[in-house]
């Protein structure tokens, strides 16, 4: 029988996590340009490193099938290393230097960060904590896989005396689990990308321990 396996966030595991992200949010589908990808996969993946403090990555045959990635503020200890603060920078330049057709993916890509900014605003003395990244391979969704990961969090949490925590998403993931979980649905905002595209809806959601 092929158990899971549970453990801590290692370097090797940055690659195929990057693939998760970009099955899981469309940027493999959408963004052509591999060179480009691969920097918003590395800056994306490093900035929810460089905001947490716990980590959990889900493992079937040696091969990563899930992540979590969350933050107590009460908790000094990050998981930031060096390389990970390096990648950040050296990525955030990239993008930045990137092609008109890439410029336009990295305006919406802006869009919705500002939107988690204004979905939180004001609100953010409620939460002790919050989840960064939570991704399950869609092969292996049904498995427990995403409740285990999450429990684990919850554990972590609970030892921190993190009362309340939040996180963002959006009406192109599995946003139903959270629901099933019970997670509160705070607020919620539509985005526009254009005309002939349809809303893009984020969502705030919350936790309580309590």
């Amino acid at each position: 029988m092929n158990t899971v396996k549970y453990r801590s966030l290692v370097k090797e595991d940055y690659e195929p996590i990057k693939h998760l992200i970009g099955e899981a949010f469309g940027f493999n589908e959408f963004i052509t340009d591999k060179k480009f990808l691969n920097s918003i996969l590395n800056f994306y993946l490093h900035s929810c490193i460089l905001g947490s403090s716990f980590s959990k990555v889900a493992e079937k045959e040696n091969k990563v099938i899930g992540v979590i990635l969350g933050d107590s503020e009460k908790d000094k200890k990050r998981l930031k290393k060096f390389h990970n603060s390096f990648s950040f920078v050296f990525n955030t330049l990239k993008l930045f230097m990137t092609n008109k057709e890439n410029r336009e993916f990295l305006k919406a890509f802006i869009k919705v960060q500002k939107t988690y900014k204004e979905l939180i605003q004001g609100k953010e003395d409620q939460f002790q904590g919050c989840i960064q990244l939570f991704i399950v391979s869609e092969e292996s969704r049904g498995l427990g896989v995403g409740k285990s990961l999450l429990n684990q969090l919850f554990q972590y949490m609970k030892k921190e005396d993190v009362t309340a925590l939040y996180l963002y998403t959006d009406n192109e993931c599995n946003y139903q689990f959270y629901d099933k979980q019970h997670f509160q649905r705070v607020q919620e905002k539509a985005i526009h990308f254009g005309p002939k595209k349809d809303d893009f809806n984020v969502f705030l959601y919350r936790y309580d321990f309590n």
